[in-house]
């Protein structure tokens, strides 16, 4: 289960602004709420309850002006620009407009659809650009009436303040807006606190008894020496940035019987991080992209060697820092832009797993995967399949919209092509509206047919060695019954996507989803789409 974010150096404003991104791209066409007053300005932090789940509070002004910050912009100009003009298309805002960011779980998420229940504050240096918030995040054509709008299901935007707005679930809307107060008691406390007091550039914190017990239960045995960590009471984080990043660890526990094991976990844990960069740093084979990494690597070991956790009564402290120094941070920039689309990667693959879920709970309540069409009486295509799990990635309303007894393109049916889910749009690139590169093989062994649906048991080859969903070359309207058909005596590789000429995502039948490389064999594609044909597939990773 992720937890928290991961930052580098003086990327960690970037870092967060691209997650905001994550959770705030381009949403489908939204539904007005009724409007409500925005509440008088506060501190974010002051809508944060002291029973918080998880926390996390970032000054990103602090990071954007550091001298190494600007260093980095100034050496990366060119390529920042062009990922900053994305940001802004799909958010409204440039970094450099940010003050903070403040997020928390009121309570962590322990199931299916818990991952939603946040709540994510921005505030502004300046008074932001009304229609240009509304614009990114609610898409174009929106008339922005109301102080609180739908983005996507069950989720909603409010536009708090003139230098501040909020996205959090419905359900906790009314909380927020009576301005929820700090004065109850819990284990944030302390963390608020320390965000409160201005002097840190990062405070993070977690309950870790709001953990879902399978953590503990079902932990691999490499895993069990560190679980006493997350037996403690509460963790706090603080982290300041100047000439160094420097960074304190609170682990706090019950008794002090807890805290002795925390002690051991961490130091344990320090101990295979020194070894594990050992072996990165010795090995002969590193790739020659790699190599650029090294020094700042190197600067990362003699910090970790350094790191020792302290025990006092039932408190656990740990204190580290490196250097700020733009030298170091430069090479991990650039690694990050050279990959370019390492982010966009990440959500495709986040998209076909939410797809494979969507089908994997159709084939739980129907016995059967979809078709690849919903059809009429007497067999004609109507609808993708697509539309057939809008149920399953939360977007029953939607659903419902739809005539599923009239084509794709009908008078009403195609008045809906404009309200494409999220999670159906390949974030590579923006691409024609309402259309989708996320297809299917039907067909001579594949796992969907046309009209009948296939049930997971005739996926005798095993659903870990067959290909479900890809990322295709070509797109199409995301509600057109169109898709790709398999044909064992064509070449079968032409019609997948390949980002930068070198990767493919696809969607394997047991939910997992794997890149493969342009290079990959049409025989090795072929055995990978027939869910029966009883042959090896060839390692191809």
């Amino acid at each position: 289960m992720k937890l928290l974010s991961r930052s580098a150096l003086s990327t960690i404003g970037m870092a967060g602004l691209l997650a905001t991104v994550a959770i705030l791209g381009p949403q489908p066409k939204p539904e007005p709420l009724a409007a409500a007053p925005a509440p008088a300005t506060l501190n974010p932090l002051e809508r944060v309850p002291g029973d918080a789940g998880l926390f996390a509070h970032l000054n990103v002004a602090a990071v954007w002006d550091h001298p190494a910050t600007l260093e980095i912009r100034k050496a990366y100009g060119k390529e920042l620009d062009t990922a900053l003009a994305r940001l802004e298309k799909e958010t409204g805002l440039r970094p450099e407009q940010v003050n903070t960011i403040t997020f928390h779980f009121p309570k962590i998420p322990s199931g299916p659809g818990d991952e939603s229940l946040f709540v994510l504050q921005i505030t502004t240096k300046k008074p932001y650009d009304r229609s240009k918030i509304l614009a990114g995040l609610r898409g174009k054509g929106e008339d922005g009436k109301g102080d609180v709008v739908k983005l996507r299901e069950r989720m909603v935007l409010h536009l708090t303040s003139e230098t501040q707005f909020t996205v959090l679930h419905e359900t906790l809307l009314e909380d927020f807006q009576n301005g929820k107060p700090t004065t109850i008691a819990g284990l944030m406390s302390e963390a608020l606190t320390a965000a409160k007091s201005g002097k840190h550039t990062l405070v993070a914190g977690i309950d870790p008894s709001q953990l879902p017990n399978e953590i503990f239960t079902s932990a691999p045995p490499e895993l069990q020496p560190f679980l006493p960590l997350l037996k403690s009471q509460s963790i706090v984080l603080q982290a300041n940035l100047d000439k160094e990043l420097a960074a304190e660890l609170r682990f706090l526990s019950d008794k002090e019987d807890q805290a002795i094991d925390a002690e051991r976990s961490f130091n344990l844990l320090m101990k295979l991080a020194d070894d594990g960069l050992s072996t990165v740093l010795k090995n002969e084979k590193t790739p020659e992209d790699f190599k650029p990494l090294i020094p700042a690597l190197t600067e990362l070991q003699k910090t970790v060697q350094k790191v020792k956790a302290e025990r006092k009564g039932t408190e656990v402290r740990a204190k580290a820092s490196i250097s700020a120094d733009p030298a170091l941070a430069k090479p991990i920039v650039a690694a990050f832009l050279r990959v370019g689309g390492g982010s966009a990667r990440a959500q495709s693959s986040n998209n076909l797993k939410q797809i494979g879920l969507a089908l994997h709970n159709y084939h739980d309540m129907n016995g059967v995967f979809p078709p690849a069409a919903i059809v009429d009486k007497k067999g004609k295509a109507l609808l993708s399949w697509r539309v057939a799990i809008l149920p399953y990635v939360e977007q029953n309303n939607l659903y419902q919209q739809f005539k599923l007894d009239e084509p794709w393109d009908s008078d009403h049916n195609k008045k809906l092509i404009d309200k494409m889910p999220k999670v159906y749009a390949l974030p590579y690139s923006e691409g024609k509206r309402g259309e989708t590169n996320y297809r299917v093989f039907v067909g001579n062994g594949a796992v969907f047919d046309m009209i009948q649906g296939i049930k997971i048991t005739q996926i005798t080859d095993g659903t870990s060695n067959t290909l479900l969903a890809f990322e295709a070359a070509e797109s199409t309207p995301w509600t057109k019954p169109d898709e790709t058909e398999f044909d064992p005596q064509k070449p079968m590789l032409k019609h997948l996507r390949f980002e930068d000429n070198k990767a493919s995502m696809i969607l394997m039948a047991d939910g997992s989803v794997r890149a493969i490389p342009n290079t990959l064999p049409e025989a090795t594609l072929k055995l990978l789409i027939q869910r029966d044909d009883g042959m090896p597939i060839p390692d191809f990773e």
